[in-house]
């Protein structure tokens, strides 16, 4: 859950350095989400969620493409983590 909540957290901040055209800090963001993504993946227990946290890399990706190929919105990102994040901040 942590880790999961930590990556909504740099995701959150990923899409809002976007929206402001702020791309360095955008790639900070990018790099600090790619390195938990690592870290989730060589998870034994995230084995079943591989495919789905692959994808958050490639949309975190996506968003510096000039021609994006997912139509994934700051306040979806924030939606989808928000229930990690609330059960981190409850254990």
């Amino acid at each position: 859950m942590f880790l999961m909540a930590n990556l909504g957290s740099e995701m959150s901040q990923l899409f809002s350095h976007i929206e402001k055209g702020e791309l360095k800090l955008a790639g900070f963001a990018a790099v600090r989400a790619d390195k938990i993504i690592t870290e989730l993946i060589a998870r034994s227990d995230m084995k079943n969620r591989t495919k789905e946290i692959e994808i958050l890399r490639e949309i975190m990706k996506d968003v510096f493409e000039e021609k994006r190929c997912f139509a994934v919105k700051k306040i979806e990102i924030e939606e989808y983590f928000m229930p990690f994040a609330l059960r981190a901040m409850s254990v």
